[in-house]
C-alpha cells in the first residue's frame, strides 16, 4: 500500500512539472470583492487547487470515521446496556418462579431503571402485586406496560385480570373487546367474556357471545359441546325470562330447546313453570305429559303429581301412573312412586298392594323399604315396619333424592344444572342409589 501511495505522489509530481513546463503564463485570481492576487502562475493556481482538495476530501474521510467509530462506540454501548438488562431480566425471571420475590423485586427494578418502558418487568412486578392481593399496585404496573406497548394481549390481559379480581366487571369486558376488536375469533378471550357474563347473569349478553364461538374455527368436539353449551344457556336465559315476568320470551325461548332437543327434561319442567306463572294451568300439564312421553323423564310425573293433587284432582295422577305402568310393566320406578302416591294419599292398602307387586330381587333400595316401614307401621304392623326400617338404613324418610348422570352429585332439590359439574339437564331421581354407590366407588 505505501509503495502504491509512492508511485502515485511520484506520478502526480511529474505530471505537476510537465504541466509547469508548458504552462508559464500568470493569472489574476480574485477571492472576494476586492481582493484580488496579481500574476499567479497557472501551475502555482493548478497546486493549490489540488490541495484544497486533497485537504477537503482528507478532513470528509476524517470526519466520517468519526461518525462511525461514534457511532459503533453507541452501538456497542447499548447492547451492553440490553445485555445488561437481559441478563438481570432472566435472573429476575428465575427467582420469579421460584417464589423469591425480594430477590426478583430488586432484579426487575434494576432492569427499569435503565428502561422504564421495559414490558415484561413491569408485567412481572404486577404479577408479584397481584399475588399479594395488591390489586391496585398491579394496575399501575400494568397501565405503565399499556402505555409502552397499548396492543399487546398479554397486558390487557393483566389489566383484565385485574378488573375481574376487584368485580370491575364492565371495565374488564373493556379490555377483552380491545382485544376482539383486532382478534375476533379468539376463543380464549370469548370464553372468559362469557364467563363474566354468567357469574353476573347476563344472559342475553353471554347468548350473543356464545353465537360467536360457535363462528370460530372449532374441532368437531368442541363443537358439539359448544352447542350443548348454546342449549343451557337458552334454558338459562328461558329461567331470567321467567324471573323477570316476560313470560312469552320464556315460552319461545324453551320452545326452541325442545324443538333441537326433545330429551331436554330441565326444559320441559321450565316449560310448565312459565305456562303456571301465565295461569295456563292446561297447557302445563300438556307440557309436563309431553316431557314424560318424550324423555320418559319420572320427574315429569313427580312434577305433575303436586300439580293435580294441589288442585284436589288425585284421581287423573293415579290414573295417569296407571296408564304409564300398562304401557312399561317393567319400569318398577313407576311402581315405586305410584305407590309412594298412594301412601301420600293414605291410601294404605292401594300402596302395600302395589310395593308388593314389585320383584325386590331386581328392585331393592334404601327408598322402597322405608315406604313399606312407613305402610307397616300405618296398618299397626310395628315389628315389620322396625324390619322394614332396618333395611332401610341410610334412607332419609321417603325422600327420592336427585343425582348427577354426569358426576354423581346427589342433591335433594331439583335443578336443572348440576352446581357441581355445571352441566346441564343431568339429574334423575336416584331411586336406587346407583349414584351414591357410583360416588362411593370413585372416592374409594
Amino acid at each position: 500500500m505505501a509503495k502504491l501511495t509512492v508511485f502515485f505522489l511520484i506520478l502526480f509530481l511529474a505530471v505537476l512539472s510537465l504541466l509547469a513546463f508548458f504552462n508559464k503564463g500568470s493569472v489574476s485570481v480574485t477571492v472576494w470583492k476586492g481582493i484580488t492576487f496579481e500574476d499567479i502562475p497557472i501551475i502555482a493556481l493548478i497546486f493549490i487547487s489540488t490541495a484544497i482538495g486533497i485537504v477537503s476530501m482528507l478532513l470528509i474521510t476524517m470526519l466520517r470515521d468519526a461518525r462511525r467509530r461514534i457511532e459503533n462506540w453507541q452501538v456497542q454501548r447499548r447492547h451492553k446496556k440490553e445485555s445488561d438488562i437481559l441478563d438481570s431480566y432472566a435472573k429476575g425471571l428465575e427467582a420469579f418462579y421460584a417464589a423469591r420475590y425480594d430477590d426478583a423485586d430488586a432484579l426487575f427494578s434494576s432492569v427499569l431503571e435503565y428502561d422504564p418502558a421495559h414490558v415484561n418487568s413491569l408485567l412481572r412486578m404486577g404479577d408479584m402485586e397481584f399475588n399479594k392481593g395488591e390489586f391496585n399496585k398491579a394496575e399501575t404496573y400494568y397501565l405503565k406496560a399499556k402505555e409502552a406497548k397499548p396492543a399487546s394481549v398479554e397486558v390487557l390481559l393483566s389489566l383484565e385480570k385485574t378488573a375481574e379480581s376487584r368485580e370491575k366487571w364492565q371495565e374488564a369486558i373493556q379490555y377483552l373487546d380491545t382485544i376482539l376488536d383486532s382478534d375476533s375469533e379468539n376463543t380464549m378471550v370469548l370464553y372468559k367474556k362469557r364467563n363474566i357474563h354468567e357469574r353476573n347473569g347476563k344472559w342475553e349478553e353471554l347468548m350473543d357471545v356464545q353465537l360467536k364461538i360457535l363462528k370460530c374455527k372449532l374441532t368437531p368436539e368442541e363443537e358439539e359441546q359448544e352447542n350443548m353449551n348454546l342449549l343451557g344457556y337458552k334454558y338459562e336465559l328461558g329461567r331470567h325470562y321467567i324471573k323477570a315476568g316476560t313470560v312469552d320470551k320464556a315460552i319461545k325461548n324453551l320452545k326452541s330447546i325442545i324443538k333441537s332437543d326433545k330429551h331436554f327434561t330441565a326444559a320441559y319442567l321450565s316449560l310448565a313453570d312459565a305456562y303456571w306463572k301465565d295461569g295456563n294451568n292446561k297447557e302445563a300439564r300438556a307440557v309436563l305429559m309431553k316431557g314424560f312421553e318424550e324423555s320418559s323423564s319420572i320427574a315429569c310425573l313427580v312434577r305433575l303429581e303436586d300439580n293435580y293433587i294441589d288442585e284436589g284432582e288425585p284421581g287423573t295422577i293415579i290414573d295417569i301412573y296407571q296408564k304409564a305402568i300398562q304401557k312399561d310393566e317393567k319400569n318398577l320406578n313407576l311402581q315405586f312412586f305410584l305407590a309412594k302416591l298412594y301412601y301420600r294419599l293414605e291410601m294404605i292398602d292401594y300402596a302395600l298392594d302395589t310395593i308388593n307387586a314389585v320383584d325386590t330381587t331386581t328392585f331393592d333400595s334404601p327408598e322402597l323399604h322405608a315406604l313399606l316401614g312407613s305402610v307397616y307401621e300405618r296398618r299397626s304392623e310395628y315389628e315389620k315396619a322396625a324390619d322394614e326400617f332396618k333395611k332401610a338404613f341410610n334412607a332419609e324418610h321417603l325422600l327420592v333424592p336427585y343425582c348427577c348422570s354426569n358426576c354423581n352429585h346427589v342433591s335433594d332439590d331439583w335443578s336443572g344444572r348440576c352446581p357441581e359439574c355445571k352441566r346441564w339437564n343431568t339429574y334423575i331421581l336416584d331411586i336406587n342409589e346407583i349414584s351414591k354407590i357410583q360416588k362411593r366407588q370413585s372416592s374409594s
